[in-house]
C-alpha cells in the first residue's frame, strides 16, 4: 500500500503504517507532556501573532476593540488547545 508521506509516496504495509502512525502520536503526546504549559501557549500564540504585534494590538484595545477582540479569542483557542493536548493521556 502506498502512502502519501512529506511530499512522497512510500511503499508500506497496513502495520508498518499503524506502527508508524503509533509511534508519531506517542511522540506527539511525549513532546506536549514535557513542555511548560506557559511555553506552549506562548508558542501557540506565537503562530499568529510576534510579541511586537501582540504589544501594538494591547496599546491599541481601546482604539480597535474588534482587533483586540479577535487576538483576545484567538489566545482562548491557544489555551483551550493546549490543555486539551496536556490532558491527553
Amino acid at each position: 500500500m502506498k502512502k502519501y508521506v512529506n511530499g512522497q509516496y512510500i511503499d508500506m504495509t497496513p502495520e508498518e503504517i499503524a506502527a508508524r502512525e503509533s509511534a508519531m502520536a506517542e511522540a506527539q503526546r511525549r513532546y506536549w507532556q514535557s513542555i511548560p504549559y506557559e511555553e506552549a501557549v506562548d508558542a501557540e500564540i506565537r503562530k499568529r501573532y510576534s510579541v511586537s504585534q501582540e504589544f501594538a494590538i494591547l496599546r491599541q484595545r481601546d482604539e480597535k476593540p474588534e482587533e483586540y477582540a479577535a487576538y483576545y479569542a484567538y489566545c482562548e483557542q491557544c489555551k483551550a488547545f493546549v490543555k486539551e493536548q496536556k490532558s491527553m493521556d
